[in-house]
């Protein structure tokens, strides 16, 4: 009696099963995208910015770049010599330099997560767009006129910091404390909201099975 007897088909078929796995054009793309994923947290370690523009998220790796920029024209400003240098507005806008860089790297997490869950199975919480397709929150940003306004927001910012007009300075050193940590409370607020609003819009969805 030969001892290499062919196995049965099925006990075949599990052993080969792995194999054909690996060679799979869908094995292939979820290893290139979670390749992606290692480069793009490199890249964004490095400088803010710099990771969603691999991913393809050029809008909102443009913001990042903007913001910072925008954040270091204002720490130059502030501690300009023709001005009285403002030291709590200073240290905010030094802290927000490292606030805004983790928050990159852990917003490029998120983003290709996403997409490599996405290569595996549409997400169940998608809306869908115009034509029909499934939309993401990480590409809301994307399509939106957010960034127009911040372009030229920021734009205007950084011809009046250095055009610097005595009226700016007199705001900068009465009132830019209080200002920047206005608008840091209504971020705040805005982000708190936006949660809040999706966590209902997901329960809903999750009752409706």
């Amino acid at each position: 009696m030969n001892s290499e007897q062919p196995l049965p088909s099925e006990e075949a078929g599990r052993l080969q099963e792995p194999k054909h796995r690996e060679q799979s054009p869908r094995g292939r793309r979820i290893q290139y995208a979670k390749f992606r994923k290692g480069i793009a947290i490199i890249i964004a370690v490095l400088l803010p910015g710099l990771g969603h523009l691999f991913l393809g998220l050029f809008i909102r790796g443009l913001t990042f770049i903007v913001l910072l920029l925008l954040d270091i024209f204002a720490m130059l400003y502030v501690s300009s010599d023709g001005l009285m240098i403002n030291i709590p507005l200073l240290i905010l806008l030094g802290l927000f330099i490292p606030v805004l860089y983790f928050y990159n790297v852990y917003d490029v997490l998120q983003s290709a997560d996403y997409m490599v869950h996405y290569r595996r199975k549409p997400d169940r919480y998608s809306r869908m767009d115009a034509r029909g397709h499934q939309s993401s929150p990480f590409y809301e940003w994307e399509r939106g006129l957010a960034f127009a306004v911040l372009l030229v927001a920021g734009s205007g910012l950084m011809i009046l910091f250095r055009m610097k007009p005595r009226w700016l300075g007199i705001f900068f050193e009465d009132y830019g404390f209080l200002t920047l940590a206005i608008l840091l409370i209504l971020m705040g607020l805005c982000i708190f909201l936006r949660e809040m609003v999706l966590s209902i819009k997901r329960k809903k969805l999750k009752e409706r099975g």
